[in-house]
């Protein structure tokens, strides 16, 4: 009786050993062959971490150390020497601007044109610096599209990422409900394309100064046509004064 008891247990534990085995390899075998679930958004919507990395590249973050204190802010490499941002960035035309890229590189820069009708603004660098891939701005948007904002949040010299929707439209404004808050000024807004659809300007806050979740950018389309006049200026006294 004992070793039929003994037998018993053995083939019991031979026999679960081998089940689980076998259980094991099914299971490594379909996750051989599975495809791995996309990354979503909240809202469904694929994250394309490519096109997130390439914008990266071409986002810079600005430290502005003038005569009145430390202002923090973000931009957009638009060629060897310039950066566009807003132009809420700069308080004078002696401002110390730092440009920190992505790639790890400083470069000084100094405020070249700007026009506070539309708040944007135009840096030359230095000297020439590497740009990893062309800003290209699409100013075809709808609302409930999904939105990428990448920029200097709370001044923190930080590459933030955060998302959300167009939320609205007005004029020469694009809304959204996405997080960005302090330096995240200059910021580009960007489709799922990687392609700028709007760069960060501001919050909309209550009375007594609470944030209200619903944020502003400048659109594509008042982009474009800034950068058209600054390239060609209408008139001497237009240049001089910044558009």
């Amino acid at each position: 009786m004992r070793k039929f008891l003994v037998c018993l247990a053995t083939f019991a534990v031979v026999f679960n050993v081998s089940f689980v085995a076998k259980n094991v390899y099914e299971q490594l075998q379909i996750a051989a062959h599975a495809k791995p679930a996309p990354a979503v958004r909240q809202t469904g919507y694929k994250i394309h971490g490519k096109a997130i990395e390439r914008v990266k590249g071409i986002t810079v973050l600005i430290s502005n150390e003038g005569f009145g204190g430390v202002g923090r802010g973000t931009g957009v490499l638009i060629d060897k020497r310039h950066v566009l941002t807003c132009a809420h960035m700069v308080q004078s035309l002696e401002d110390d601007l730092w440009i920190y890229l992505h790639d790890g590189t400083m470069v000084k820069g100094k405020p070249l044109y700007g026009s506070r009708a539309t708040d944007l603004g135009i840096l030359e660098l230095s000297h020439p610096v590497k740009v990893p891939s062309v800003a290209v701005f699409q100013d075809q948007v709808k609302d409930g599209e999904p939105i990428t904002i990448i920029g200097n949040a709370l001044g923190s010299m930080r590459w933030f990422v955060s998302y959300g929707v167009i939320s609205g439209q007005y004029r020469d404004w694009l809304l959204t409900d996405g997080f960005q808050i302090g330096g995240s000024s200059g910021g580009p807004w960007i489709n799922e394309k990687g392609e700028i659809i709007g760069l960060a300007a501001w919050g909309l806050q209550g009375r007594n100064g609470e944030r209200l979740g619903i944020n502003g950018a400048i659109s594509a389309k008042a982009i474009r046509k800034f950068l058209h006049d600054w390239k060609h200026p209408k008139s001497f006294l237009e240049m001089l004064m910044g558009g």
